[in-house]
């Protein structure tokens, strides 16, 4: 008799909780919200052990978000036959990516740095390099289980909307709550959950939801305004930029003796985000400074009039239309710097066949 009492409140558990799975999914699903992956330290990590593809046949990203928006890796594979590695991290700094695979005698691969100053020159290195420094450490001490975890998370991700922990987790949820006067307490706040998605191949893109409303547009371009109104460093310079510059070529140069390459791309923004960065970090005092320094050949989005044109609706990322625009002259642009293999099977004589 017990053991059926049991059993009943093991099915009345159990449809209680599933209950609760179909109501939550229906409802994100309702409010437009796409799948899309965590993104997070898991991710990174399994993406991080593509980087060993023959040169020739793969390209790695790092950067911040303007790399994972504005590289639009389905073009890339597809004009290129080449498998994107996508490593650049939301609001992080290159730095510390970078030294990690200039560290790794095993990678001889081909490096494309997306450069976005505020991210690149900052000096807070315990906010802007935290999840850098997170997602190499646990790709170095990641275990079998934590691997055959990851996947299992990976097929259950592709199915349900609700399992996006960056969005939907308790903890993001209970940050969004505007609960006023509580003293020491400081919301870190987060862009709108509807702004963007990630794919398994940790493409960053704007979800259809974002382009069907302007004020979700403006909370956005007003989220960058007071994150640059919170950020209180001043831009670094003299010595000190020196210093950064020569940490920066040493991790190159230890990636370029082994045979491998690097190229450094600053991606558009617009209004009034572009106009910080350029007061803040001009042209000839920064992007042409660090070129000369590292001797790495560079392409900055104004010189070319196809990828200045481009306009970023919330002022700091492409559309994915036309990241595609993007990454297409990119890859002519890098063809004509010979940056691909002639070696590679998509190429005759030089020139790109897809």
């Amino acid at each position: 008799m017990q053991e059926n009492h049991f059993f009943k409140a093991f099915l009345a558990s159990l449809f209680l909780i599933l209950g609760f799975i179909v109501f939550w999914e229906y409802y994100w699903r309702h409010e437009g919200f796409p799948l899309s992956y965590n993104d997070d330290k898991v991710i990174w990590a399994n993406t991080r052990a593509k980087i060993y593809l023959p040169p020739e046949k793969s390209t790695v990203f790092i950067g911040d978000s303007r790399a994972k928006f504005d590289i639009h890796l389905e073009t890339w594979k597809e004009l290129t036959g080449e498998e994107p590695v996508q490593l650049a991290m939301v609001g992080t700094s290159p730095r510390p990516v970078l030294i990690n695979l200039a560290n790794d005698e095993h990678f001889r691969g081909k490096v494309i740095i997306g450069v976005s100053e505020t991210a690149l020159y900052s000096l807070d290195t315990t906010v802007r390099e935290r999840s850098a420094r997170d997602g190499i450490e646990y790709y170095k001490s990641e275990t079998p289980a934590q691997k055959l975890n990851a996947s299992i998370d990976f097929m259950l991700e592709s199915k349900l909307v609700f399992l996006e922990e960056g969005k939907f987790g308790l903890n993001n949820l209970l940050s969004e709550l505007n609960i006023p006067n509580r003293p020491g307490i400081v919301s870190r706040g987060l862009p709108p959950k509807k702004f963007s998605y990630f794919s398994r191949g940790r493409q960053a893109a704007m979800t259809d939801m974002f382009f069907q409303d302007s004020m979700l547009r403006q909370q956005v371009i007003n989220y960058w305004t007071q994150g640059a109104l919170r950020n209180k460093s001043k831009p670094i310079q003299g010595d000190t930029l020196e210093h950064f510059f020569q940490q920066l070529k040493t991790s190159m140069d230890k990636i370029r003796s082994r045979g491998g390459k690097i190229m450094m791309i600053r991606p558009p923004s617009t209004g009034s985000v572009l106009a910080r960065e350029t007061k803040s970090y001009p042209r000839d005092q920064y992007w042409d400074k660090l070129l000369r320094y590292t001797g790495i050949d560079g392409i900055y989005y104004t010189d070319y009039p196809e990828m200045a044109s481009l306009t970023c609706p919330e002022e700091s990322h492409l559309s994915p239309s036309d990241a595609a625009n993007y990454t297409k002259n990119l890859i002519r642009i890098l063809q004509e710097k010979k940056w691909f293999s002639p070696e590679s099977s998509d190429f005759i004589n030089g020139q790109l066949t897809r």
